[in-house]
């Protein structure tokens, strides 16, 4: 590229304990925009509006999927933004409102009685289709700058680790509480009916997110230097990022992760409630709320055992690890998914979430690593479209995997209406969870073979670090 290098290393070494703090904030409000439809959607839309699994699960990929391809174009905007607040603030502020306007009218859903029509006259299916969308949309606007502007926070390999742990130290609240929405909106003796209760909790959660992403917009400040970089188109953006070989590697892996873990959500409610729990939804109510509860304590665990690995390694070994534990505890499912003893469920939990947050944390930390890389080739800081490309990945494969379980619910025999009458035949059941884990299974190993050739190590950052900072002098000097 033509540009002269910005003689400028964004961030500092050491990040304050108040701005690690005031950027975790956005976590919580990240982690229930993301996980509300995730938690309510399946049961919600099958139990009570009366959707077939299948379209179930195409109303909830929908949306994820327009809104994967909105993610570059959103990331890049942001990278080329240049206003007196910063490059990320403003499309914060702008998605936060959004979302928590979006939220609650998931569940005001319209003509119902064509639940079980075809797809392009079924109002539920449709509606859902356009305000998932919108929802999502919102959802990238806070999320893509909210991303990058963690990545610039500091340069330093371990440093980066320390600060962006802090979005999940807090966001993991939100986990907490969206392993109880289902479970409080079937409380029927509060709520109506259960899209009464998903209204109403998602209401909650409305003013929570409103809170807790407002916290990162008033209280960060941006580095301006790096606005007097030149604009870069989108597509040129798009072909350089994809183009650099550790983030190709990362980002694969990580799709793989996702679509992986992610096809239980069209599937595992369905499984747990009809087979484990036998149809009660108080019951996989009370499982999904205790399991989450267990899920957050075990990520600070995972978090605290990855971040370990990673310090005396480096972070490719500590993501091979996190995501060795995943795998280990998906197999175990295959065991633990059995209404004789439902206790199972909970050990095969502890070993997955041993290493399930963790990975999260080390995939964030090392696209930090992976912009510095960029730099180095590009002259150019571009978290926006790093974040984006991640963003991408995510949704892309969230939408895709939520169509997949529906799929596979469906293909493996599930009829809700027969469901419903009858119970979940026991041959169908084992059909579900074959489909189920083994689809995880291969994912997962998938990944694992590819994070064996991610390329950056501790040494080679470090380097990197090195000659940034010697160009930047180096700039600096010229101009001065």
């Amino acid at each position: 590229m033509s540009q002269a290098p910005i003689p400028h290393i964004p961030g500092q070494k050491k990040v304050p304990l108040r701005t690690k703090i005031t950027w975790g904030f956005g976590g919580l409000a990240d982690n229930f925009m993301f996980n509300t439809l995730t938690a309510l959607g399946t049961l919600v839309y099958v139990n009570h509006f009366g959707l077939s699994p299948a379209l179930a699960g195409l109303a909830l990929a929908f949306p994820r999927l327009i809104d994967a391809f909105t993610d570059p174009w959103i990331g890049n905007l942001s990278d080329n933004a240049k206003t007196r607040f910063g490059r990320r603030r403003p499309f914060m502020l702008f998605g936060v409102i959004a979302c928590v306007v979006l939220l609650p009218l998931l569940w005001t859903v319209p003509g119902v009685e064509t639940a079980q029509n075809p797809w392009y006259t079924n109002l539920p299916f449709l509606y859902i289709c356009f305000i998932g969308s919108m929802l999502a949309i919102a959802y990238t606007l806070f999320v893509v700058p909210y991303t990058a502007l963690g990545f610039e926070l500091t340069p330093d390999y371990d440093e980066r680790t320390r600060t962006l742990v802090w979005r999940m130290y807090i966001g993991l609240a939100g986990s907490l509480g969206a392993g109880w929405l289902f479970r409080i909106a079937s409380e029927d003796t509060w709520f109506a009916d259960l899209g009464a209760g998903a209204f109403w909790v998602t209401v909650g959660v409305s003013l929570v997110v409103l809170i807790a992403g407002l916290i990162p917009v008033i209280g960060c400040r941006e580095d301006l230097e790096v606005e007097r970089q030149e604009p870069i188109k989108l597509i040129p953006a798009i072909r350089y990022s994809m183009t650099n070989k550790p983030f190709v590697i990362l980002f694969i892996s990580y799709v793989f992760v996702i679509v992986a873990m992610f096809a239980a959500q069209g599937i595992a409610p369905l499984l747990l409630q009809h087979h484990v729990f036998g149809g009660s939804a108080i019951k996989v109510g009370n499982f999904a709320g205790i399991v989450g509860t267990m899920a957050v304590a075990l990520s600070y665990v995972s978090m605290i055992l990855l971040t370990w690995v990673s310090i005396r390694t480096n972070k490719r070994i500590a993501m091979i690890v996190g995501l060795s534990l995943v795998l280990t505890g998906t197999i175990m499912n295959y065991f633990a998914i059995d209404p004789r003893w439902p206790w199972a469920l909970y050990v095969a939990a502890f070993v997955m979430f041993l290493g399930m947050q963790g990975c999260w944390l080390m995939v964030a930390s090392m696209v930090a690593d992976v912009c510095d890389d960029d730099e180095l080739k590009s002259d150019r800081r571009r978290e926006g479209m790093f974040s984006a490309a991640i963003g991408f990945g995510l949704k892309a494969a969230q939408g895709l995997t939520f169509g997949i379980g529906g799929y596979l619910a469906t293909a493996a025999g599930f009829d809700s209406v027969q469901v419903a009458e009858s119970g979940l035949d026991t041959e169908i059941a084992n059909r579900m969870k074959f489909y189920l884990i083994a689809f995880q299974a291969i994912g997962l190993i998938i990944a694992i073979k590819l994070m064996t050739r991610y390329p950056i190590t501790r040494e080679q950052a470090q380097v990197t670090q090195k000659t940034l900072k010697a160009r930047a002098t180096e700039a600096a000097d010229k101009m001065g």
